[in-house]
């Protein structure tokens, strides 16, 4: 047996850890994701600080090598040549960026490569160097390398211009106090995300056990069933449940009616052999009689007498053994399908056309029928078995040769008839038929034999049961007119 609650519990803790997974993940990846970010923007500022103090510095060596007025002096005391100073990026000012860079090993540093290739480290670096390389102006590199003392670095290198030469500026930071900063709130997080999966997990067993306890009355209301003192189960139920109670209620009620006709059936069986079987032992005893004088004196008229008794006995278990047969015919045909919900004529109607050809082989029937409805019967199968039943075995009792059944959407709900090709009945006999109301035991022989039991399905049903002549093949004709019994789909073919 599957148990529902732990399919539920199951569902919502993989439902649940799945998204805690997810938002841990991209939780995970989002932080990270910032603090580069944040990193990045950091060094960039440093980065600029120390252009900045390039360009001061650049600007001061710039202004000094103008050319100044000199005072006029004889040729021969001027110099022979003019010393030229070249303008390049000087090392910028110490402490522009604060101590941090001048703390041997302190998680920050710098490097800037001249347009010459030369380098100038930050005295955080001692005798280490970041490993950059000399880019254009405008072009900026990121990346991850390892550092002193094995410190993770972050690096950001960009190449900047300073009046007409190119300098690259490259500055890094540790990441380790950050990722173990990350680590712990991240671990934190994991921990607080297990309670929280382990205690919504207990709050949900307990919702769905005080859900499950709203199905009581149901179990209370089977008991009662199985005691007899109920005859349906409490709709009071949530309305998931609905549903599934009054489609069992339904059955209830079916069942029921079933059950009632079966005890009309057996007691009208009982009542149809009580007479037969009354008259047989009258005879019977008739014959143990001693005859007297007049008989004996007689003998002709005495054995003709017996004849008489014995053929009396013939026939009263002749009859015992048409109602027998009747009631097996029946058995048969009630036993050819399984019970449902729906009665679908193409998979289940040549059932029974194949059975009733086997039960009449001595009078090679041909048995047809025409559908022109596209979808099942919302109706019980065992009921529309039982009436076609008895319908289509009343058409081959008396039939010649030929049985046809046609089903048709009539008025929102379904007609059917049943034709067949024997000596019919005339407007006295189906009156007759009518106004007696047809029961089993009330006649052996003729079309009336097992109509109460079509007219006891057609009123459970609201339907309407039609005798007459047939049209098209002569004989008798049964036609029923069945409301509310085509599903939403069926149409005409």
């Amino acid at each position: 047996m599957r148990s529902l609650e732990a399919q539920l519990h199951l569902g919502l803790g993989i439902s649940l850890a799945l998204v805690i997974t997810t938002s841990w993940w991209l939780g995970h990846a989002a932080l990270h994701r910032s603090t580069e970010a944040y990193v990045l923007s950091r060094l960039q500022h440093d980065a600029e600080a120390l252009l900045g103090s390039l360009s001061q510095t650049s600007a001061v060596l710039s202004a000094s090598s103008q050319p100044q007025p000199q005072p006029q002096i004889s040729p021969q005391l001027q110099p022979n040549h003019q010393t030229k100073q070249q303008l390049r990026p000087q090392q910028p000012q110490s402490g522009i960026l604060g101590p941090i860079y001048q703390q041997p090993f302190s998680g920050h540093y710098y490097e800037v490569i001249d347009a010459d290739g030369s380098r100038s480290l930050s005295r955080s670096l001692w005798d280490q160097q970041l490993a950059a390389e000399s880019l254009p102006a405008g072009q900026i590199v990121d990346w991850e390398t390892n550092g002193p003392l094995g410190q993770r670095l972050l690096v950001r290198s960009a190449g900047y211009r300073i009046g007409d030469a190119t300098v690259t500026i490259a500055a890094a930071e540790n990441l380790n106090p950050l990722l173990e900063e990350l680590q712990g709130f991240e671990q934190l997080f994991a921990g607080l995300a297990i309670g929280g999966l382990l205690l919504m997990l207990f709050v949900q067993r307990l919702i769905v056990r005080r859900a499950l306890r709203q199905l009581q009355p149901i179990y209370r209301d089977i008991d009662a069933l199985e005691r007899g003192t109920t005859d349906a189960i409490t709709e009071a139920v949530p309305i998931e449940i609905l549903p599934l109670v009054r489609k069992f209620n339904a059955l209830l009620v079916v069942y029921g009616q079933r059950l009632q006709r079966s005890r009309n059936a057996a007691g009208n069986l009982a009542h149809a052999l009580k007479t037969p079987l009354n008259l047989l032992l009258q005879q019977l005893e008739r014959l143990d009689d001693p005859p007297d004088a007049a008989q004996r004196c007689i003998e002709p008229q005495y054995q003709r007498c017996i004849g008489q008794q014995r053929q009396r006995c013939v026939e009263q278990v002749q009859r015992v053994q048409t109602l027998v047969e009747r009631e097996l015919k029946r058995a048969r045909i009630a036993g050819g399908l399984r019970t449902g919900s729906t009665f679908d004529i193409a998979a289940d109607l040549p059932v029974l056309i194949e059975l009733l050809e086997r039960m009449y082989a001595h009078k090679g029937l041909t048995i047809r029928y025409d559908n022109a409805l596209s979808a099942p019967l919302t109706v019980d199968r065992e009921d529309m078995l039982e009436l076609l039943g008895n319908l289509l075995d009343n058409a081959c009792k008396w039939a010649n040769s030929e049985v046809h059944c046609r089903f048709e959407p009539h008025a929102a709900g379904l007609r059917l008839w049943v034709d067949d090709d024997g000596p019919g009945c005339s407007e006295a006999e189906l009156a007759a038929i009518g106004a007696r109301g047809v029961r089993v035991d009330e006649r052996v022989e003729g079309h009336g034999l097992g109509l109460s039991i079509v007219q006891e399905i057609i009123d459970l049903y609201r339907g309407q049961l039609e005798l007459g002549r047939s049209p098209s093949l002569g004989g008798f004709r049964a036609s029923v007119e069945w409301p509310g019994v085509l599903g939403a789909s069926a149409s005409s073919a």
